[in-house]
């Protein structure tokens, strides 16, 4: 249990973001791949997901250097140091679907698993895809197995339930042999995560294009760079701007550089909503930080978000659920939330279930600063942002 306090000097905040998990996972899931060494570089603390991504790395041969702001990875992946490991992916659905893509590729038999919200989450999307190209996986909850290799075959991917099963495909590719192929069905969400994995891959030395519903991967050399910077996770600073709405402060005194469009968009269709629309069809984990905004605003409603449900919790219930505990009133809809303006928080009259979900925690975090809240599950935040508890209040007060 996390106990945050209302706020007494909220404008001596200095706030942070921590280094993308999205650029960083993908990096790594590269350069392991690649004979090179591959510098990283980065400002702020890698959350728990990485370190997970890094684990599992290191579980299948590669060397990483972890130490400071510059890590160093060394690869390849060694099939026989691979053989009979159990890869742990903690709470990254990113770092499972990369991770069982890879092991795919393999000609192992692996295990694949991770933390309780992790099993709970249905991993059906990228079995069903490499059961298409051959392989066997034991079941669709965690833990289970899988064996491979990967042969030539066809894998179907709908593109509007996540962009997950795409990236793990295309970052693992290099250990598929020619003639896979991908069907992409669906209208896509996440699309600049999409476009991320993509633009990391040929940046690499991917010569191939998504132009099409059909496109074929299999057996690229990946040649990493010798030095990747990573940008700052622009996901996250919806947090200070609700913090700031709150309090009237400017909190962040660095802008961010280097983020993706779409998201930054929708986080600017949050602020000036005054009983509009937000579609977040390619920003759905903002969801919850939106939704408060838009109470303390002038209200609107959010679309376009029916794929959050299948993240860490339900997030669109879990929003609606958390708003609720600080009496701020939503309503669910199939793909969204409306949400009447003019609200304010108060305090919680029993401590305030994260569920398991990271931003779902930090979010009633940033609302416990206006009115003094307890938290129950809120280290969870370490997910994403070591530092975040430290940032808002010191070292907070556990019970």
């Amino acid at each position: 249990m996390i106990v945050i306090p209302a706020l007494e000097n909220p404008g001596d905040i200095s706030w942070s973001l921590p280094p993308s998990k999205s650029h960083m996972i993908r990096w790594i899931a590269l350069a392991s791949q690649s004979e090179g060494v591959t510098e990283i570089q980065f400002s702020g603390k890698p959350g728990d997901d990485i370190h997970s991504m890094a684990d599992c790395m290191e579980k299948m041969g590669v060397v990483i250097d972890r130490r400071g702001n510059n890590w160093f990875v060394k690869g390849a992946i060694k099939e026989e140091i691979s053989k009979g490991q159990t890869l742990d992916c903690g709470n990254s659905a990113t770092t499972a679907r990369i991770v069982t893509s890879i092991a795919a590729g393999l000609g192992e038999t692996l295990q694949i698993d991770g933390d309780k919200t992790l099993r709970s989450r249905d991993s059906s999307q990228i079995n069903n895809a490499l059961r298409g190209l051959g392989c066997e996986v034991s079941s669709d909850r965690m833990p289970f197995s899988i064996s491979g290799p990967v042969v030539p075959g066809t894998a179907i991917i709908d593109e509007s339930k996540t962009s997950q099963t795409l990236t793990g495909l295309l970052l693992a590719s290099p250990g598929y042999p020619e003639g896979t192929r991908v069907h992409l069905e669906g209208e896509r969400v996440s699309r600049g995560y999409r476009e991320l994995t993509i633009e990391i891959c040929k940046s690499c030395g991917w010569g191939g294009c998504l132009d099409s519903h059909y496109f074929d991967i299999g057996e690229w050399v990946v040649r990493a760079p010798e030095f990747v910077e990573i940008p700052e996770e622009i996901s996250l600073l919806p947090l200070s701007l609700l913090f700031d709405r709150l309090h009237g402060t400017k909190s962040l005194k660095v802008e961010p550089v280097n983020s993706d469009p779409r998201i930054i968009a929708a986080i600017d269709a949050t602020m000036s909503c005054n009983g509009g629309q937000v579609d977040l069809r390619d920003a759905s984990d903002i969801i919850s930080p939106a939704a408060a905004i838009l109470a303390l605003g002038g209200g609107g409603r959010i679309v376009g978000s029916s794929h959050s449900r299948g993240k860490e919790s339900d997030r669109i219930g879990s929003t609606c659920r958390m708003l609720s505990s600080f009496g701020i009133s939503s309503e669910e809809r199939i793909d969204g939330l409306e949400i009447p303006g003019g609200q304010s928080p108060i305090s919680p009259p029993k401590p305030v279930d994260s569920e398991g979900d990271h931003r779902l925690a930090m979010t009633s975090m940033v609302l416990a600063t206006s009115v003094g809240a307890e938290i129950d599950g809120g280290r969870i935040c370490s997910i994403t942002h070591p530092d975040f508890i430290e940032m808002l209040v010191g070292d907070g007060e556990s019970l």
